[in-house]
């Protein structure tokens, strides 16, 4: 079973990324399945090398690595914040991504990783501004990044509550996108013995 992990760099109850990412999750291929990380479950303070020996802290950060290094790829959808992804999504990987240096029996969680990215807003950008930093940051922690991304202006009109997007906004080119990128990712991951 293929897993892929998403991620939404809003933590907006009702946030228009979130609802992105279920319609996506909705058109992954059988056999690929969805583990969808709730903003709830990333409880970490603003990052501090100081506090990277805190107990606490750590075992919230072990867990979190633990979760996105057993997931084949991601999918990671974000607003942008003038022009960049939110502090929530920035401070998430830093502190997973510096475990492996605490703690060198640990892998590195975003190394050769599959990274989808995707994006929307309530505006005619539908957060493509902010796509070019998260390309930088995932490209830096060691991830591969889909040469693809998925933005969608007018996100507040063209997302239904339940997830569902309206073609007449959305178009279907995005389906075959989620399908281009779950290929991709069953290609890396190859046969298991």
């Amino acid at each position: 079973m293929t897993r892929i992990l998403l991620v939404c760099g809003s933590q907006r109850a009702a946030s228009l990324n979130a609802r992105l990412l279920d319609a996506l999750a909705a058109a992954l291929p059988a056999g690929v399945v969805a583990d969808r990380l709730r903003p709830a479950e990333v409880d970490l303070p603003l990052f501090d090398a100081d506090r990277e020996d805190d107990p606490a802290v750590v075992a919230r950060v072990r867990a979190l690595h633990a979760r996105f290094l057993a997931a084949d790829a991601l999918i990671v959808a974000s607003p942008e914040y003038n022009g960049l992804m939110t502090p929530f999504l920035k401070n998430l990987v830093d502190w997973v991504s510096r475990l492996p240096y605490r703690d060198p029996a640990l892998a590195g969680a975003f190394a050769d990783k599959p990274v989808l990215l995707a994006a929307t807003s309530p505006g005619w950008s539908g957060g493509a501004v902010g796509i070019p930093a998260l390309r930088a940051l995932f490209g830096y922690c060691g991830a591969v990044v889909f040469g693809e991304a998925i933005t969608l202006p007018y996100g507040d009109r063209a997302i239904a509550p339940d997830g569902t997007l309206d073609p007449a906004f959305a178009g279907i080119w995005w389906r075959d996108c989620v399908a281009r990128f779950a290929a991709l990712v069953l290609c890396l991951k190859g046969p298991r013995p």
